[in-house]
């Protein structure tokens, strides 16, 4: 896209300074003559409009500058003709007045690209601000998940030792008992043998 508008007013540009430069013309053809050279200068002034919309500020004021030199010299080619046509230096006034107007544009758009970074700036500090908050956040619940756990495994420790002493426990109190049976068996055999 910029390519085209650039393609297009480095030509316009070009065709104007072709203009300035060929002043070989009768007296009688003059104001036709200014009036081609002003076309051209509207042309370009509309599409260094279009350009400074688009985009691309360093750009767009080499143009203007070279815009500027040559609508220079058409100023000075209108300001010898004045004696002639009054209203080329009122038209002359207004191409000023656009040039201004074009260059504080200019700067109006920049403000305002520096004052919508600043703001995108903010925003995005503070995202980082909440996603900071939150890592913090998520290490906490990470550490308190692993003493959880550390508390959990030790309680399970001491668990499964309660229920290997509970087992051996039982298994001594079964082999006592069978013991005692036995004596007791033995004790009534020798009782009922006598």
């Amino acid at each position: 896209m910029f390519n085209e508008y650039d393609d297009q007013l480095q030509q316009n540009i070009d065709q104007f300074h072709y203009l300035l430069v060929d002043t070989d013309c009768k007296e009688s053809e003059k104001q036709q003559y200014l009036n081609q050279c002003k076309q051209q200068s509207e042309k370009i002034k509309k599409l260094i409009q279009q350009r400074i919309k688009s985009g691309n500020e360093n750009q767009t004021m080499r143009y203007m500058k070279q815009f500027s030199s040559l609508n220079k010299k058409l100023q000075e080619m209108e300001y010898n003709y004045q004696d002639e046509h009054i209203s080329l230096i009122l038209e002359n006034n207004q191409d000023r007045q656009l040039e201004v107007q074009l260059f504080e544009e200019n700067v109006n758009n920049r403000k305002q690209r520096l004052q919508s970074i600043h703001k995108n700036m903010g925003k995005v500090q503070s995202i980082y601000d909440k996603i900071s908050q939150l890592a913090h956040q998520q290490v906490d619940s990470i550490f308190q998940v692993e003493q959880d756990f550390a508390y959990a495994e030790e309680k399970t420790q001491k668990a499964s030792q309660e229920l290997t002493r509970t087992q051996q426990s039982q298994k001594s109190n079964v082999g006592y008992r069978f013991v005692i049976i036995c004596i007791l068996v033995f004790i009534v055999i020798i009782l009922f043998i006598k």
